[in-house]
């Protein structure tokens, strides 16, 4: 080929070819924060698991905001606990990343040992509250709209003992309220400990199989911040299994909320809504309870999307080394298919242990790439195990989708090794390009700006009391549809705006939202390359800030088709 050709091509390549770019700005975005596992050289089960981080805008200033969850000591906790940490986005212009921590000042002082979070309206009064899922009594926290917190957890009716990791909200009775379904682990306790051994005899962390499974838990929301665990009656208190994931989602695409959750070495269950608040596992028959070989696999982070366009839900699950992440394709009628092979998600996964994870556009090229945060549960041959004492550190991963194929990307900010275990997608910057907040076990957290030179993009922030559960799609794609919730990943809470890349496309763009009850609202043309406000009942509703905007400037307002 002539040179002037060559030239030519390199002229009009175009920029979504590039790689996707992240930089890790936590510690100069003032997100000072180390995680505490407690842990004092007896391999105690609990202090290789923690923790999740929720992302919300606690404050109604437009600027997402960090719930840092912390662990603490495990065996003496008579002296004064760590508690998690609340930082305030105080960033002044797009593209700008600062925060403070103002944890004091919310009224915020959750010292349980903290394992995941969870965020919902539950009292629909139009702000984010908090849900803390401790290894112990958990937490609730209402948001009173002025930049501070109640701790609502004396009345609430959630203290169950158990040992409790990730959490998942969703409407399942009509009346708009949430209900808050709980995935438990296992019956451990300091006192119930057990000494294991690896292959070598050498002490080690023991496998889940060692105790007894937990029963998750589901509490009806009755209002007033009153729930009623309903777990027995719905059938979902039934089963055992330890659960680390879960995640709400119409699978069946019947118009209703289940529940997936991620089982470590139990089978996956599929809990289908049977009307209300009454469950049936289907796991086995859909095709998610095992791996495509028919084994069960430890199953910790997930993430359910449209991959494909194809209409329907598939799913995500991140697992153990040794073991392959696992995507389901979803066959369609909520029948499910192991595909991970065909789709390139698996041979890259099987060195690594895999904890928080989700489908993400990196470079808004329109369809959906995979991160994974990873780190060990048991010690890695031949690493030192460094000042930390954790020998249990591994790389994170990137995989970029290739028309629907998955190729694994070294991106330099995701080669450091450390024990990655929360993982929320958020935009902190307001840029139209979702950034990726990771805690480290016994580590500090680690924000990646996304600073990919992609596509172009639109956002939207769904208002209505019943919003959550609601699917966004763009009459441009069709398929794709995006679920308005914060769940999923692993034991975190995300940005509850929806987004979605445009690739080349610049074109004014036309959504529709379907709201939990069936209805459909129309919306547009709404420019693209900027946040917009959905609304279900008229009214003037301005945008969030977009590039080149710090205060609202543009509206939309659903229409019926």
């Amino acid at each position: 080929m002539a040179r002037g050709a060559i030239c030519s091509l390199l002229a009009t390549a175009s920029p979504l070819d590039a790689e996707p770019v992240f930089v890790e700005v936590g510690g100069e975005a003032g997100l000072e924060f180390t995680h505490i596992n407690g842990m004092v050289g007896e391999r105690w089960l609990a202090e290789i698991m923690g923790a999740g981080v929720a992302v919300l805008d606690f404050d109604g200033d437009d600027m997402l905001d960090v719930w840092l969850v912390q662990g603490g000591p495990l065996h003496d906790t008579s002296g004064e606990l760590p508690c998690d940490r609340l930082f305030r986005n105080v960033s002044a212009e797009v593209g700008e990343l600062k925060f403070v921590d103002v944890t004091g000042e919310s009224g915020v002082c959750a010292s349980g040992y903290g394992m995941g979070v969870a965020t919902a309206d539950i009292d629909l009064d139009g702000d984010l509250d908090v849900f803390v899922a401790n290894f112990g009594p958990n937490q609730l926290y209402e948001n009173l709209g002025d930049g501070r917190f109640r701790d609502a957890t004396a009345g609430a009716g959630l203290r169950h003992d158990d040992w409790s990791v990730s959490a998942s909200f969703a409407d399942l009775d009509g009346d708009l309220l949430p209900e808050l379904f709980v995935a438990n682990y296992v019956d451990w306790t300091v006192a119930t400990h057990k000494v294991c051994r690896d292959d070598a005899g050498s002490p080690s962390y023991c496998s889940p199989e060692v105790y007894r499974p937990s029963v998750d838990r589901l509490y009806r929301n009755r209002g007033g911040f009153e729930f009623v665990e309903i777990g027995a009656e719905s059938g979902i208190g039934a089963v055992r299994g330890a659960g680390l994931g879960v995640i709400a989602h119409d699978f069946d695409a019947d118009r209703d909320s289940d529940f997936y959750v991620a089982n470590d070495m139990n089978e996956n269950r599929l809990w289908v809504n049977q009307g209300g608040r009454r469950f049936v596992d289907s796991a086995l028959l859909a095709g998610v309870a095992v791996n495509g070989d028919g084994n069960v696999e430890a199953s910790m982070g997930i993430d359910a999307e449209d991959f494909d366009h194809d209409c329907d839900i598939d799913i995500f699950v991140t697992h153990l080394a040794a073991q392959t992440n696992t995507l389901y394709a979803n066959e369609g009628d909520g029948w499910f298919a192991d595909r991970t092979n065909v789709h390139g998600a698996a041979a890259a996964s099987i060195p690594f242990t895999g904890f928080g994870t989700g489908w993400f556009d990196a470079d808004n090229d329109g369809d959906l790439d995979l991160f994974a945060a990873n780190g060990a549960v048991t010690a890695i041959t031949g690493q030192d195990p460094g000042p930390l004492g954790l020998p249990l550190r591994q790389r994170n991963q990137f995989w970029r989708n290739d028309g629907g194929r998955y190729t694994e990307i070294r991106i330099p900010a995701f080669e450091p090794a450390e024990v990655s275990r929360g993982t929320a997608f958020a935009d902190f910057d307001n840029d139209g390009d979702l950034d990726i907040l990771v805690t480290n076990n016994r580590g500090p957290a680690r924000l990646y700006r996304n600073d990919s030179d992609g596509g172009h993009w639109i956002g939207f922030e769904v208002v209505d009391s019943s919003a959550p559960g609601s699917e966004v799609w763009l009459e441009s794609v069709g398929c794709g549809a995006r679920r308005v919730s914060t769940d999923g990943s692993y034991a975190s809470a995300n940005d509850p705006r929806v987004l979605f890349g445009l690739g080349e496309n610049e074109s004014p763009q036309r959504a529709r939202v379907r709201w939990p009850d069936g209805e459909v609202h129309a919306f547009g043309p709404l420019d693209a390359d900027r946040y917009h406000i959905l609304a279900r009942r008229r009214a003037a509703n301005p945008a969030v800030p977009g590039p080149g905007a710090l205060r609202p400037t543009t509206g939309g307002v659903g229409q019926s088709p």
